[in-house]
């Protein structure tokens, strides 16, 4: 939920036109994460899929903007398991376009649960290289424990929660097939999602983290905060503000993006839909 944000005009044209077509066929329940980074303990039921789009622009210290979009698609096979894959995308930097490395992640429901009581699931994932060193195969595993608290009516949309919090622990790691070498370090993630006193229908979201799981070389301190339109348990758009803090020059985005020494900054927008396709 792959470092989410960079991109220009025409993508975010692209996102409002996709975003009213999807609002237009009213699908049924949106689940996923992105381009929040903080994953929830909860899968998409099965027989449906999911997909998120989202695109945006980093404002690179000392450099020309960084613009990216992505897309990522998942399958509920089971009542417990979803499969995503995808990562269809590029970044632009520098008037040079270079695709985004492609994702592989099952995830698996261990406990599912509403109220006091958290919810726990657990991924692995792994990046096929396809932009910057090809040499470098990146992956994560993590688990996640989710509270969803105060639902109003369970029975109609059991994830219309007034409180949501997550919290994420893995690990995230990387394979050089160069000099055969291995490495790996600790991840981490907390987030929250609260309705707004204005309407329900819009909630306010953040969540700090230990770089994004996407990108081996991010580490904290990183943090987003934005805003969701929460349209109906299908449809869901949003508007994400993101700092991360790189230490070298030598630091890039999972795409071969360039970030400077210190504190860039990044605006997205994304919106995920669900569909019924083999229920």
């Amino acid at each position: 939920m792959q470092s989410c944000p960079h991109r220009t005009m025409p993508v975010y044209c692209a996102l409002i036109v996709f975003a009213f077509f999807a609002i237009s066929i009213n699908p049924e329940d949106a689940l996923a994460v992105r381009p929040f980074v903080t994953d929830d303990a909860r899968i998409v039921y099965k027989g449906q899929v999911v997909t998120e789009t989202y695109g945006g622009t980093t404002m690179v210290k000392g450099d020309t903007p960084a613009f990216e979009t992505r897309t990522l698609e998942g399958l509920g096979i089971t009542d417990r398991f979803e499969l995503t894959a995808g990562g269809f995308g590029l970044t632009y930097q520098d008037n040079q376009a270079l695709p985004l490395d492609m994702l592989i992640q099952p995830k698996y429901v261990l406990h599912s649960s509403l109220g006091a009581i958290p919810s726990l699931s657990v991924t692995a994932a792994t990046l096929f290289p396809l932009s910057g060193n090809h040499q470098h195969w990146d992956g994560y595993a993590m688990a996640h424990v989710s509270w969803f608290l105060f639902t109003p009516d369970p029975d109609t949309d059991p994830y219309d929660n007034n409180l949501a919090i997550h919290l994420n622990l893995g690990t995230k790691s990387r394979y050089d097939a160069g000099p055969a070498t291995y490495q790996s370090k600790l991840y981490w993630a907390a987030g929250f999602e609260v309705i707004t006193p204005v309407t329900r229908e819009v909630r306010f979201l953040g969540e700090v983290f230990n770089g994004d799981p996407f990108s081996f070389e991010e580490e904290f301190p990183a943090y987003q905060t934005g805003f969701r339109w929460y349209k109906n348990p299908m449809v869901q758009m949003d508007l994400v503000f993101r700092g991360i803090r790189h230490g070298s020059l030598e630091t890039q985005a999972p795409t071969g993006a360039e970030f400077a020494p210190g504190w860039n900054y990044t605006m997205q927008v994304g919106l995920r839909v669900l569909f019924d396709v083999f229920r």
